[in-house]
């Protein structure tokens, strides 16, 4: 058993991204927008609880998932410069 630091997997890194990658790229970015929209037409009206979890909930996960897409590039790169 061997243990890994959090983002870091067993698995090499693939070479292509797949179409599955390409879809869960496009979502993440989407939910980025959808959250920044859900929390600025909050404002416009009275802010409850339920927009700002939503909002808050979707431009979070969002950028997490970003966060993987751009340490998969920075890999890459750096294996590329090798």
């Amino acid at each position: 058993m061997s243990f890994f630091r959090p983002g870091q997997s067993s698995h090499s890194m693939p070479d292509r991204l797949s179409r599955t990658d390409y879809y869960q790229i496009v979502t993440s970015a989407l939910m980025v927008v959808l959250g920044a929209v859900i929390l600025i037409r909050s404002l416009a009206g009275p802010i409850t609880l339920m927009t700002l979890l939503v909002g808050g909930g979707f431009l979070a996960l969002g950028v997490y998932r970003l966060n993987f897409v751009v340490k998969y590039v920075r890999e890459k790169r750096k294996c590329s410069h090798r």
